[in-house]
């Protein structure tokens, strides 16, 4: 089972944290399984989740020039742009995408207001091709329930399915960093057992939705 673990993490993207892990877990599950031609990243930054994407092409769009520009030294077959979600997302309709991602981005950097998550929502749902898929994450500390019932609602009869998921975020200190295995096991466990998801983060702080086949 340890030999498995260990074999199973070095092919997959270890967090910082164990919530983290457990959210890339997801990630790849859901994501892998996404078809189509054009699949885009939101707030990719250096591209880590590239890995994931199973569409022809693969955009990456995020507010960092220096991040994008490390993502094309190892991936030079993408397409960046370097601007705001919102913008990329009003100004680029003709592109109209199979698949959006947007993760570790709403409610987790100080670049993006908590406010400005139902919008990009929105703004992602009517960028996706019929048939599309998108997945997202968002965190706060306080009044998750508010955000995750307007989440909820607005998604709601708009695609076949809408997985969604809470989670704790499992946060620990660089000093007190534990090995990628032992982050691994553990979100590996949250993953099989769902009680374990808030028991082990403490409490549920972060909202993560696939949404598949837009109708």
């Amino acid at each position: 089972m340890f030999k498995f673990l260990t074999s199973y993490s070095r092919s997959f993207r270890i967090g910082f944290s164990v919530g983290k892990t457990l959210l890339w877990i997801w990630v790849k599950k859901d994501l892998t399984k996404m078809k189509g031609d054009i699949g885009i990243d939101l707030a990719g930054g250096p591209m880590a989740t590239k890995r994931f994407f199973s569409t022809n092409k693969y955009i990456c769009v995020d507010i960092n020039k220096k991040e994008l520009e490390k993502g094309l030294l190892e991936h030079p077959d993408a397409q960046i742009f370097n601007c705001r979600i919102q913008e990329f997302l009003r100004d680029n309709k003709q592109k109209k995408a199979d698949v959006l991602v947007c993760l570790q981005t709403m409610g987790t950097t100080g670049a993006f207001e908590h406010d400005e998550a139902f919008e990009v929502v929105k703004l992602m749902y009517y960028f996706l091709k019929p048939g599309g898929s998108m997945i997202f994450n968002f965190a706060r500390l306080k009044n998750l329930n508010y955000h995750e019932k307007k989440f909820s609602d607005f998604l709601k009869d708009k695609f076949e399915s809408v997985n969604f998921k809470s989670y704790g975020a499992m946060h620990i200190t660089k000093e007190k960093k534990s090995p990628g295995f032992i982050r691994f096991f553990l979100a590996y466990l949250m993953h099989v057992f769902p009680p374990l998801r808030t028991l082990f983060g403490f409490k549920k702080i972060v909202l993560y939705y696939c949404c598949k086949n837009k109708k």
